[in-house]
């Protein structure tokens, strides 16, 4: 009965250790949510001001931020997955679709920019 024992618990960890090698391997993959971070004082985005575009990230891959199609800022690979964040200034009003990227996977935020009047610490948009 020993004999038969020891058997399955082998046969049972070497199917556990297939298992993992066969588990495909996580690709480039930003997190939950990406975020704009700032403002000032009225709600809203206004041109001329300066926001945090915030993604979080389960991989170490760089990332890409796009405004309207327009690469506005990348971040290298790093050595452990992080949040990255990226600084950007609207410089037109109207509609912005904002793109995170990383490897083949993407976030996507649409919002309205108005006319900003930027006050150092804060920003008026009207």
């Amino acid at each position: 009965m020993g004999n038969l024992f020891k058997s399955v618990s082998v046969a049972i960890a070497l199917a556990a250790a297939g298992l993992a090698l066969n588990t495909p391997q996580a690709s480039a993959e930003i997190g939950t949510s990406v975020v704009i971070a700032g403002g000032g004082l009225s709600n809203g985005f206004g041109t001329g001001c300066t926001y945090n575009v915030v993604a979080n990230s389960t991989s170490w891959s760089g990332m890409n931020f796009f405004d309207n199609g327009v690469q506005f800022a990348a971040t290298p690979d790093v050595s452990a997955p992080t949040t990255r964040t990226a600084s950007w200034t609207p410089t037109t009003t109207g509609m912005h679709t904002l793109v995170v990227t990383q490897g083949e996977d993407s976030k996507t935020i649409v919002l309205t920019v108005g006319t900003g009047i930027n006050a150092g610490s804060s920003c008026l948009v009207i």
